[in-house]
């Protein structure tokens, strides 16, 4: 798909899960242990269908009152007990947040996750201090896939949505881009297939962190780069 000319990319926003930490694996183990521990049969693919949602709203779909508030214990209890063993720095991450910021861009995170354990997953993958920008749970009312964290990101850096873009591992992150009025890229290195956004068509895709840069460098430069039936670079 190929949208409307817009200014010169000057911002890139990133999601955090999945997307510039290798956490997803934690996540998924996390919420089957809780639906395990309070009766709850979920399976992996519907576990992964919610990735980018809060904490209390994923789990509220199948808890209420003092059972919900247990529940988000449990997660949090087992999350956080493994989390800096099983975060990994993702592939080709540091270098994408090098070259951008060599490139001149201005960088921000937006994610549905808890500042302490977003602050937390940065430092322990070297990119605490990278970012200008941290949009936490706490920064908002409505998360994704509501647009408000990204518009609160805008607002932070003062940036008008025709010069940004997000890059996200979920439907859930185009869906919050698209609201917000600012670019899209499927990050698909978590990995992720391109069949999960067949609703929510992002204006382009990336299989690997390198590949994200040349994009994003391309809408710096003035360069349309987006889907059709193949990929157009440079157009």
């Amino acid at each position: 798909m190929i949208r409307e000319s817009r200014a010169a990319l000057r911002y890139a926003l990133f999601d955090l899960d999945g997307t510039l930490i290798d956490s997803t694996d934690l996540i998924v183990t996390s919420y089957e242990h809780t639906y395990r521990a309070h009766g709850r049969l979920v399976n992996s693919e519907q576990i992964r269908a919610a990735l980018g949602m809060p904490l209390q709203d994923t789990l509220a779909q199948h808890f209420r009152g003092n059972e919900l508030r247990d529940a988000m214990s449990t997660y949090l209890d087992y999350n956080l007990a493994r989390h800096d063993e099983a975060v990994r720095q993702m592939a080709g991450v540091a270098e994408l947040v090098r070259r951008l910021r060599n490139g001149g861009l201005r960088l921000g995170v937006v994610t549905s996750k808890l500042r302490e354990s977003a602050r937390r997953g940065l430092t322990l993958c070297n990119l605490d201090g990278v970012f200008e920008v941290v949009v936490a749970k706490e920064d908002t009312a409505r998360h994704k896939p509501e647009s408000d964290p990204l518009l609160y990101a805008l607002a932070a850096l003062d940036a008008e949505a025709g010069e940004a873009a997000y890059v996200g591992d979920s439907p859930l992150d185009v869906e919050a881009a698209d609201g917000a009025g600012v670019r899209s890229i499927a990050a698909l290195w978590r990995p992720v297939s391109e069949n999960a956004f067949s609703a929510r068509q992002p204006d382009a895709y990336a299989r690997t962190p390198a590949e994200a840069a040349d994009i994003l460098e391309a809408w710096r430069d003035g360069r349309e780069f987006g889907l059709r039936e193949e990929h157009l670079q440079g157009a």
